[in-house]
């Protein structure tokens, strides 16, 4: 089988929507070395927990490799136990924020755990996310702080010009990272997300058994689409589509559609929305109405996309030759003076992003050595490469229009490109 097909056939297992029967008919069907290709394939995608846990769920076909299981179920305890641990930091900070008066939503990971996955060890997530009122940035830091998060770099919640979404990442003793949000889009992002709607739909909720808030289960999905398809460009793989298909799922019986749209058009996001939906319908059996894939549909380049999307989700996490948008561009570049000036643009970036990349106060003269030290650290990491022979190669030439298409495709869903 080829990468797509074992792409869709993992998809299909996972599918809380797939017929028990076509489950058991892929449980006799699939050889030894077939299910180890479909491990290998669910830990590339991210959902190795929820392919142990579906095995358990439908039994452990006789021709599963035991080492392979045992391997898997070891990772899915572990996972249990972390992200226990994890929810009991959630549990205690948000006691601190609640003690506080800073209302809090509880975004993507910690809440799907306790309320949406089937277990808490099914899906792993790297942090805590929460979302928090603009006015409430200093209050929130500080309750972090007294629960044992330490900023990682400079910031300064006063600060009128903000260009990020979330606090830079905050981490307690035992590494765990925390991002307190007070918006859901980055500065240059072309979308459109008023707070306080969002805060306006919100609906009350529990996590770690305190209560917060979460978002609308309209605000949520379309949260959840911009967040995997836009924001991280499908490199969340089938974890990241998952996570769409278990909320429109596990919301079903009361989704307002004639809402979701509303809101997906005051995001101006349509064009995101219904790639991601496109995926939906490829790899789900989750049904979403025709009249809304019919509205969302844009005027032009869809099967284009929807066929760099389907190659990007299925590739996600694999090797792409140490490449990243910035090479290329500079591989592509046809003269010295366009490598100039792609590079010049990388080394002077704005002051708050040095000061945030260096832990440097952008008003200090100090902000001079954080210049120094992002030129030294471009040419570290990209010298070899740019002098390096493979870069005249044809697999080269190839990963750099592969690269660049993810580029014109980015372009495409921020409708920058007609």
């Amino acid at each position: 089988m080829d990468n797509l097909e074992n792409f869709t056939l993992l998809a299909s297992f996972l599918d809380p929507h797939t017929a028990k029967t076509e489950i058991d008919s892929t449980l006799r069907e699939v050889s030894p070395t077939h299910w180890t290709a479909l491990s290998d394939l669910a830990y590339q995608q991210g959902v190795s927990l929820r392919f142990y846990q579906n095995l358990n769920i439908y039994g452990f076909p006789q021709q599963f490799p035991e080492t392979l299981r045992a391997s898997l179920r070891e990772a899915y305890l572990k996972n249990a136990l972390r992200n226990m641990l994890i929810l009991r930091h959630a549990g205690l900070l948000l006691e601190n924020l609640k003690d506080r008066q800073v209302q809090t939503i509880a975004l993507k990971g910690i809440y799907l755990a306790e309320n949406i996955n089937r277990s808490i060890a099914e899906r792993n997530f790297g942090d805590i996310d929460l979302l928090v009122k603009r006015a409430d940035l200093p209050k929130a830091i500080a309750s972090a702080q007294e629960c044992g998060f330490k900023p990682s770099t400079y910031f300064d919640p006063a600060d009128q010009d903000i260009d990020i979404k979330h606090v830079p990442a905050m981490f307690n003793a035992e590494g765990l990272p925390l991002e307190i949000h007070w918006t859901l889009l980055e500065e240059d992002e072309p979308f459109s997300i008023d707070t306080t709607e969002l805060w306006r739909r919100a609906v009350p909720a529990k996590v770690a058994g305190v209560d917060v808030f979460a978002l609308s289960p309209e605000d949520f999905a379309a949260h959840l689409c911009l967040h995997f398809t836009y924001q991280h460009h499908l490199s969340l793989g089938l974890k990241g589509l998952l996570d769409v298909v278990d909320v429109l799922r596990h919301f079903q019986s009361q989704f307002d559609w004639e809402r979701f749209m509303m809101i997906v058009s005051s995001w101006q996001c349509q064009r995101v929305i219904w790639l991601t939906f496109s995926l939906v319908r490829e790899f789900s059996a989750f049904s979403i109405p025709d009249e809304v894939m019919k509205a969302l549909q844009p005027a032009g380049h869809e099967t284009w996309a929807f066929e760099q999307a389907r190659t990007q989700i299925v590739d996600a996490n694999s090797t792409r030759a140490g490449l990243t948008p910035d090479l290329a561009e500079f591989s592509k570049a046809d003269n010295f003076f366009s490598k100039l000036k792609i590079g010049l643009s990388r080394v002077f970036l704005p002051k708050r992003v040095i000061a945030r990349l260096y832990n440097l106060h952008p008003d200090s003269p100090a902000i001079l050595k954080g210049y120094f030290l992002r030129f030294r650290d471009l040419f570290r990491g990209y010298s070899q490469r740019v002098w390096h022979p493979e870069l005249h190669s044809s697999n080269w030439t190839d990963a750099v229009g592969q690269e660049l298409n993810r580029a014109k495709f980015r372009a495409w869903l921020s409708e920058e490109m007609e």
